[in-house]
């Protein structure tokens, strides 16, 4: 199981366009705790994470947590920039205290590039994955 989460007008569109999610949230400060219940009772395998970012390297995703890099796409192996996300913090806190055992990603999708790109460059970071 694929949960996937957003956190901005940018994330969400591409979150409802991935065909490999078996469930889709948006996620806003009044209702993190009713999705981290909802992680918690379910356990999925893997949850994603995707919000915008405007900063450099704007034709790349970057990529923090479980996934592997591809050409479309930088790899971070911390949660540098995600862990000012409250809901990444909490996550990554339920997966270290061990209550929560799915991998976890947090994907900062470049503003500037095409949707569909997006769209094809994410669902091939979760077909890697799956394998890992």
């Amino acid at each position: 199981m694929i949960y996937g989460f957003s956190l901005n007008y940018i994330g969400t569109k591409a979150l409802y366009k991935l065909k490999l999610l078996d469930c889709c949230y948006i996620v806003y400060s009044n209702n993190i705790d009713h999705y981290l219940n909802m992680l918690l009772h379910d356990q999925p395998e893997f949850i994603l994470g995707l919000g915008g970012y405007s900063g450099g390297q704007q034709n790349d995703i970057k990529v923090e947590a479980f996934s592997k890099p591809l050409n479309e796409a930088n790899y971070s192996p911390k949660f540098g920039n995600a862990l000012c996300s409250l809901i990444s913090w909490k996550i990554t806190q339920l997966i270290n205290q061990k209550t929560l055992r799915s991998k976890y990603a947090y994907l900062h999708i470049p503003s500037t590039t095409p949707l569909n790109k997006i769209v094809l460059t994410i669902e091939e970071i979760l077909k890697e994955s799956q394998k890992i």
